[in-house]
């Protein structure tokens, strides 16, 4: 059984304590139940007591005690400061016994009743759990860890607090430490682990706790959560200028890893400026720097990405608030590139984030357009175009931009409003980027804008338009350029648009095969999942049902490793249409409820409303909601849907606006007009 007071001996009793004092996280004291909060507002008198109560039965004489707790002030000061301080006591405890003793030279605290303090208590469990065995020394640490309830005093300075403060705060790291060490001895792994990251939050400089952290999150699979404890881990060690344990930095799920000769090097510069911090380490950080950077950009300028990727990581990590801006763009600059090669979406955002706080640093605003540009684009990928949109809006208004960049961003923020289903935005943003480029511009940015621009023609029922702006777009590429990543993306929109607008015939189906089958060759799940989805609607349209359960069979089979990407929803609304084409409605109802959750987590307006549409469950609470997602959507689109769809119904209650744009002429192309379309041989490989 664990004391819970003491007697005036200093022996420990087990009855309920007539006078309790709380140290850690702050002054409290209670006397007989009753709290006694003034002490706390009252510093010297405070000091005073809890100074004295952390030396129980130890007599202090008056000139000691007065120069201990106030070393600032003159002695006949501190002496009046210590009578003061006996006198507002006496006052504090009037009615209660009062727990000094107290004489013409010396002072004590000795209280005659039974008392208590955590820091004793504390002191007293971790006694009891040295020499205990592993059961009763765990438990004796969990509650003495349960007592640490902040660093002791904290808004206290003096020089015996921060003594105290630091001397017992290490002891409650050690009892952290003992009792990960328990749990993982014992094979209780989660609660090593919970410990270990209490342990990790109060202090993210121990090497083996990241280490662990690290190692349980990839058991469970989650390698973001092992991303986070590392970074961490690098942001801690630079700013409490720790040397840095390289094999924790460059541990899994980092995979990349510099040679074992330079992460030795590094290491060796890390502990050289902890342990003699007047030798000129910088000068030497700088020139190691400068020769990575080198070397990383040679390997990507060749085309090595996996070459780079050690030299740039290793950059990284050399990177230190005295680097020289220039060198700290570059080096991050290539970090981006070989993270945006791995796919490693944690690593790139973190550093683009860097790299615009770097931007800001120098002042320099077509570096921070650059910067913002790949950051929204890959929020985009990661899922969050609203997050993509305000800081491509933000940048708009406060950088001052050439007209090259400025179109660049309103080309992504058309972009950003296509991925959520805001066809007439869209169409708006890219076509004043249009307006915006320079004549002088890289025909490929206007390629890529045409591209843009052609698939909110498409999906706003503007045919014609959208295949002029891709053709127009096609004739603008270089050869190299056609087979590229922007000039199969345009050939594969043509062939689809192609395809709704004069229907499929056997040339088609050839192209938009081989199409598929190129994606599917190079892994680009979500184009095959476009084109197999595309297809498939087509053929739902023309009411071929040979050909769309060819297509839908691609759909089924991509669908388990490609259907929680971004077009994963497209995909689940198209086999719900051919479900409810053939009359299978619990199919149909099934995959509408995984488009409906797809375009919830991807923020995909357009298809979300579609997939409500399908359900047919129209409370007042989805018919709001509906109409909100309408306005953005653009009724063209939705007009342009049930067109595309002539098996399915429009809800009744928007059936007369939908009659009416029915009745209406299709919307003209606001492409601006140009003599460099392509001819149809054009397009011929």
């Amino acid at each position: 059984m664990i004391p819970s007071a003491f007697d005036e001996a200093g022996g420990p009793v087990f009855a309920r304590p007539a006078l309790r004092l709380c140290l850690f996280g702050g002054l409290e004291v209670e006397g007989r139940g009753r709290p006694l909060p003034e002490l706390a507002r009252q510093p010297r008198t405070g000091a005073l007591l809890a100074f004295l109560a952390l030396h129980p039965f130890r007599a202090f004489s008056r000139s000691a005690l007065a120069e201990t707790l106030w070393p600032d002030l003159a002695p006949e000061q501190a002496q009046g400061a210590l009578r003061a301080a006996l006198y507002r006591l006496r006052r504090l405890f009037r009615g209660l016994r009062f727990p000094l003793r107290v004489d013409r030279a010396r002072i004590a605290f000795a209280p005659s009743t039974p008392w208590w303090t955590d820091v004793h208590a504390f002191a007293g469990l971790l006694q009891r759990a040295r020499g205990a065995p592993p059961l009763q020394a765990r438990a004796a640490l969990e509650a003495a860890v349960a007592l640490y309830t902040g660093d002791l005093l904290p808004d206290w300075e003096a020089p015996w607090v921060v003594g105290w403060r630091q001397a017992l705060r290490e002891q409650f790291l050690e009892a952290l430490a003992r009792l990960w060490r328990l749990a993982e001895k014992m094979g209780d792994l989660p609660e090593a682990e919970r410990w270990a990251e209490r342990l990790f939050r109060e202090e993210p400089t121990r090497a083996e706790v990241v280490r662990f952290l690290i190692r349980q999150a990839e058991a469970r699979g989650d390698l973001e959560a092992a991303r986070r404890i590392g970074q961490r881990y690098q942001w801690a060690c630079r700013s409490q200028g720790v040397p840095m344990d390289l094999d924790v930095a460059f541990a899994p799920p980092w995979r990349i890893r510099p040679p074992a000769p330079l992460g030795r090097l590094l290491q060796a510069l890390e502990t050289l400026a902890w342990e003699a911090p007047a030798f000129p380490v910088e000068p030497l950080r700088q020139a190691l720097l400068e020769g990575l950077v080198q070397t990383a950009e040679e390997a990507l300028a060749r085309g090595a990405y996996r070459e780079a990727a050690p030299w740039a990581v290793a950059a990284l990590a050399l990177l230190t608030p005295h680097t020289p801006v220039e060198w700290a763009w570059r080096a991050r600059c290539a970090v981006d590139a070989v993270a945006d090669f791995e796919g490693d979406r944690a690593r790139q955002a973190a550093n683009l984030r860097a790299m615009l706080r770097l931007a800001r640093r120098m002042g320099d605003p077509t570096r921070r357009a650059e910067a913002v540009a790949c950051l929204s684009y890959l929020e985009l990928q990661r899922g969050r175009p609203a997050a993509a949109e305000r800081l491509l809006a933000a940048a708009e208004v406060a950088l001052p931009l050439d007209p090259l960049h400025r179109a660049l961003l309103r080309r992504l923020r058309g972009l950003t409003a296509l991925r959520r289903g805001w066809f007439p935005a869209a169409r708006g943003h890219l076509q004043t980027a249009l307006a915006q480029l320079p004549e002088d511009a890289p025909a490929v940015h206007r390629a890529a804008t045409l591209n843009g621009l052609a698939v909110a023609l498409r999906h706003l029922g503007d045919y014609p338009g959208a295949l002029r702006s891709l053709e127009t777009a096609w004739a603008l590429l270089e050869e190299d350029e056609r087979c590229g990543l922007l000039g199969v993306r345009i050939r594969g929109n043509w062939t689809l648009f192609r395809g709704w607008a004069e229907g499929p015939s056997p040339a088609w189906e050839e192209e938009i095969e081989a199409l598929y089958r190129r994606a599917e060759a190079e892994r680009d799940l979500d184009a095959a999942l476009w084109m197999a989805a595309g297809a498939a609607r087509i053929y739902l349209r023309t009411g071929d049902p040979t050909a769309c359960a060819r297509w839908i069979d691609r759909l089924k089979t991509l669908w388990p490793i490609a259907g929680d990407g971004f077009e994963g929803p497209r995909a689940a609304l198209v086999l719900a249409l051919a479900a409810r084409a053939r009359g299978d409605v619990a199919e149909a109802r099934r995959w509408g409820r995984r488009a409906l959750q797809g375009s919830r987590r991807w923020g995909r307006d357009d298809l979300r409303l579609l997939a409500m549409a399908l359900r047919r469950r129209w409370t007042p609470v989805a018919r709001s909601e509906a109409e909100r997602l309408l306005m953005r959507m653009g009724w063209e689109a939705w007009r342009v849907f049930w067109e595309e769809t002539p098996f399915l119904e429009p809800p009744a209650w928007m059936a007369p606006r939908s009659e009416a744009l029915t009745a209406a002429p299709p919307p003209a192309s606001r492409c601006p007009p140009t003599d460099t379309a392509a001819p149809r041989s054009a397009w011929a490989d």
